[in-house]
């Protein structure tokens, strides 16, 4: 089973932003049976979205979070 997993910084409060990743992946997934997606805060000041432990996508929390440009790094992982 494949695992992605979303981290943010939790001190930045991005757990909406994080929530909403998730929601875009599940939607993306569909009936996957064999992904899990999980979401954890992270000390780090960063926002990533994993596949089996590799980061695929990351961008600057400060900046504009893109949940479809998460979406996609995890569809060419999966691939």
């Amino acid at each position: 089973m494949a695992q992605v997993e979303i981290e943010y910084a939790a001190p930045r409060r991005l757990g909406g932003e994080a929530t909403t990743t998730r929601r875009v992946l599940a939607d993306w997934l569909g009936q996957r049976h064999d992904v899990e997606v999980s979401c954890s805060p992270s000390t780090e000041d960063c926002f990533c979205v994993s596949v089996d432990g590799d980061r695929v996508w990351c961008t600057d929390p400060a900046g504009r979070i893109d949940p479809f440009e998460a979406v996609a790094a995890v569809r060419s992982r999966l691939a």
